[in-house]
């Protein structure tokens, strides 16, 4: 994908918002997961799915040919309970272990408004030696007292995520998405992304608003205006759902959750 100077300048800013080493974007959000996650996963991988994970990357798991075990939604000890079964069913049905784990999981479900709990996933990671995929598609730009997601939203280190995804065309209103993480990380789909090697790259106008709309959340524009209307969503969102909630409907997800 042939790009211009200001994407390659966006794509740092982005690794720099969500407090990573680097970032790539793409020019499609359902695409940054469906396509990127076939060059990370393969069929020498253990992937452990939430039920309720978007339907971009369970298309994205399919075509990448891994090993997929599916747990109940947001709820790390059954996904742990799932792995340490499923690693030892794929040693004893191949005579090897996985080269990796994935657990993939999202920072906000898009119809059920569940806000992931994402330090019970990094300690299931951590202990059990394998890589975590977070998709921000919900969460970024609009959850966290800074606007940078879920990881902000919890206080967890961003280091502690292997792999960040999020789409720019929600709390951006533009259009793409993007894939953060260590050097390493990134420099392999530069490399061997279908959707970042083969798709054509964004417009200048849309890499210019999503570089404005940042510039506006982290207070870069010399106003308060990112901040205030972070603060404002948060308080919508806990307002909206009280009043439907004393109207006698059943309500999803957790209260700070804007979906």
């Amino acid at each position: 994908m042939s790009a211009f100077k200001i994407q390659y300048e966006l794509e740092q800013q982005l690794a720099d918002f969500v407090g990573c080493e680097d970032a790539i974007v793409c020019p499609m959000g359902f695409g940054t997961n469906s396509m990127n996650l076939p060059a990370i996963a393969d069929e020498n991988t253990l992937v452990l799915s939430d039920e309720l994970n978007h339907a971009s990357l369970v298309l994205g798991l399919k075509l990448s040919n891994a090993k997929v075990v599916i747990f109940k939604h947001n709820n790390a000890k059954n996904c742990e309970y799932k792995l340490r079964n499923a690693f030892a069913e794929y040693i004893h049905k191949n005579g090897k272990a996985p080269k990796k784990v994935l657990i993939v999981v999202e920072g906000i479900y898009s119809m059920e408004g569940t806000i992931t709990d994402l330090p019970s996933f990094i300690e299931v990671k951590k202990r059990n030696k394998a890589y975590l995929f977070v998709d921000e598609a919900h969460s970024i730009g609009a959850l966290g007292p800074r606007g940078r997601g879920v990881v902000d939203y919890w206080g967890c280190n961003p280091r502690d995520i292997d792999v960040l995804m999020g789409t720019l065309t929600k709390s951006f209103a533009s259009a793409g998405g993007y894939i953060a993480g260590s050097k390493a990380l990134i420099g392999y789909l530069r490399n061997n992304s279908a959707v970042y090697n083969y798709g054509t790259a964004m417009s200048p106008a849309l890499v210019g608003q999503i570089s404005e709309s940042l510039r506006i959340i982290c207070g870069e524009d010399g106003t308060t205006i990112g901040q205030e209307k972070i603060q404002r969503l948060l308080r919508n969102s806990r307002y909206f759902r009280k009043c439907i909630q004393q109207l006698g409907f059943l309500i999803y997800g957790q209260e700070d959750s804007p979906v």
